[in-house]
């Protein structure tokens, strides 16, 4: 008897916790415009600067970026990178047509970064050249807790390369 009430509750908690997880991880948060900070890393003054870096650059070539930065309360690690695509497909970041969408995904908490490049824009920047800017634009600035100018580095990285 004892054992039936010690072990119960430990299945409900096991069990909801697992089914907790699983929707997280499903729940798409609804776009708040191109730079999206769930996670609270860059002050109102710092998303007006990348917001208009992203607007005047898209007016120049068409091609759209979006930023997020995620919670861990959000999604799952290992789940991290599948959900971002799934974040850029249900925003529709790019021209559907021209399929020129680039969403920068960040993660403070599970010191993560990950770059979803559309496939107009693998056309002409290769994976290997997204890791590269990412190796050596963004990351040098966040081991140095510089999101801020991890990000703004990163992105110019991005835009001289695209331009």
């Amino acid at each position: 008897m004892l054992l039936s009430k010690i072990l119960f509750p430990v299945t409900l908690f096991v069990s909801l916790s697992l089914h907790s997880q699983k929707i997280k991880d499903t729940i798409i948060p609804k776009p708040i415009g191109h730079v999206n900070d769930f996670e609270r890393i860059y002050a109102p003054d710092e998303i007006k600067t990348l917001d208009s870096t992203i607007i005047e650059f898209e007016k120049r070539t068409t091609i759209q970026i979006a930023i997020i930065t995620i919670d861990t309360l959000m999604v799952n690690r290992k789940n991290f990178d599948g959900w971002t695509l799934k974040v850029m497909k249900a925003w529709g970041v790019g021209q559907k047509e021209k399929n020129n969408g680039i969403l920068i995904s960040i993660s403070k908490g599970y010191r993560r970064i990950r770059i979803q490049n559309g496939y107009g824009i693998v056309k002409i920047l290769s994976n290997n050249e997204t890791k590269e800017i990412i190796d050596k634009s963004f990351i040098p600035f966040f081991k140095e807790g510089k999101y801020f100018e991890g990000t703004v580095n990163g992105l110019k990285a991005l835009i001289k390369r695209l331009e």
